[in-house]
């Protein structure tokens, strides 16, 4: 009753004096927050957990199917929760799920370095996963923003999702903790340190503008409805359930470009480490390029936000997927440290720009009401297929002992995205 009269009263406060506005608006703290946590996930756990890749290997003694098995599973996981985490996001609040999720993933982490043995570390790897798919920036961090921001969207999306980015090239820290205190110690270290940085952070979270009197991008209720110029109007969101989405065209081509990203690079990510140490890179450089990726990522991140906003998607989608197809193709032709750097740059920005247009073009696609039950059923069904290419390269290695034969049929399995794009999104929806 107090808290119905409380925003009453402010809102009345708001239409008294429209030209007053707090010195920054929410919606960035929220931006600020998912930099930060996210960053720390990428360097824990999306990241960093690959540096461990071949100490895990050896303590366990086990071939690289059974342990792509672990990150295949982590895939799976996400796919079936990002629904779930969507539905959750839309009816309850955003910030519990976000807390619950850290409160998880850290001790999915703290567990693993208990493993006693590789079915252990499968059940607590998949405690870790669960709790990253409720805390990071893939359905519950997009969500929010895409719901704090209309006009500035894309530029709020980019920024949002530069904990990747930022998070990325602490791998180096990570490869040089694993040299001093082991893979075990490593993570239960890490383990800690997320609920220290993330879980005061997730108390920032909130749902919706206007459940606190305020408005998309911080204008007033005023600007809010006299200020729909043609601009505005493109961007304005359209209301469609989630059954609605289902049926149409667009969810499903999204299902299937996004699909051939997560099996290609899914695949990539979790044997980029082990590759180049196997052609004879220490563990420090072999991470090394992992963080020039994420490091570059940044660029790309910011990038697509502004081109989002000035130019056609569905062009800016087609180079991105062209940038994979290239970097993959180098990679498969690595010999020399200079040539891991440039395929590094490559991947770094093509792969940093992909990060975030995928909220962005879902919210012009499908409008905010509903985004998160939209886009967690659409996350679920992507991430589902990033099964595949983790087992696959571990695969590939068990059977002719090297990675390249994958890395060629997975730039052809990238390229099959391109017609996709050009024949699903034919007319630019409004």
């Amino acid at each position: 009753m107090n808290y119905c009269i409380n925003l009453s009263r402010l809102r009345r406060l708001e239409l008294s004096y429209p030209s007053r506005k707090p010195k920054l608006f929410y919606g960035w703290y929220i931006v600020g927050a998912s930099i930060v946590v996210n960053s720390y996930i990428a360097l824990a756990i999306w990241q960093g957990f690959t540096v461990f890749f071949l100490s895990i290997l050896r303590d366990f003694g086990v071939s690289r199917t059974v342990l792509s098995g672990a990150f295949s599973l982590r895939q799976v996981e996400s796919g079936f929760l990002s629904p779930l985490v969507g539905y959750l996001v839309d009816r309850a609040s955003a910030r519990k799920v976000i807390l619950v999720g850290v409160i998880i993933a850290g001790l999915g982490l703290i567990l693993t370095g208990l493993s006693p043995n590789i079915w252990a570390f499968y059940l607590a790897f998949v405690l870790m996963s669960a709790g990253v798919s409720a805390s990071s920036h893939g359905v519950s961090w997009s969500v929010m923003v895409a719901r704090w921001f209309t006009r500035q969207r894309g530029r709020a999306t980019s920024l949002a999702y530069m904990g990747g980015a930022f998070g990325g090239p602490g791998v180096i820290l990570v490869a040089a903790l694993l040299e001093s205190v082991g893979w075990r110690t490593s993570v239960i270290i890490l383990g800690i340190g997320m609920w220290i940085v993330c879980i005061p952070l997730a108390m920032v979270a909130r749902s919706k503008p206007e459940d606190y009197g305020l408005q998309p991008d911080g204008d007033t209720i005023i600007q809010n409805s006299s200020d729909t110029n043609a601009s505005n109007t493109t961007k304005s969101s359209p209301s469609i359930t989630l059954k609605q989405a289902v049926k149409s065209r667009y969810f499903w081509a999204l299902v299937a470009i996004l699909g051939t990203q997560h099996v290609s690079m899914g695949g990539i990510q979790a044997h980029q480490i082990a590759y180049f140490e196997d052609i004879g890179f220490s563990t420090t450089k072999a991470a090394s390029t992992v963080a020039i990726s994420f490091t570059i990522s940044a660029i790309g991140r910011l990038v697509v936000g502004i081109l989002t906003d000035w130019t056609d998607w569905r062009q800016v989608f087609i180079a991105i997927i062209i940038g994979q197809i290239i970097s993959l193709l180098i990679l498969a032709n690595v010999s020399t440290y200079w040539h891991a750097v440039v395929f590094s740059l490559i991947l770094g920005f093509s792969h940093g720009m992909m990060v975030p247009i995928r909220p962005i073009i879902g919210g012009r696609l499908f409008g905010t009401n509903n985004l998160g039950s939209i886009w967690g059923t659409i996350d679920g069904a992507v991430v589902a297929t990033g099964v595949v290419g983790p087992v696959y390269l571990g695969w590939t290695f068990d059977t002719f002992n090297t990675y390249i034969p994958a890395y060629y049929i997975l730039s052809v399995v990238l390229f099959t995205a391109i017609p996709i794009v050009l024949f699903a999104f034919e007319r630019k929806p409004n």
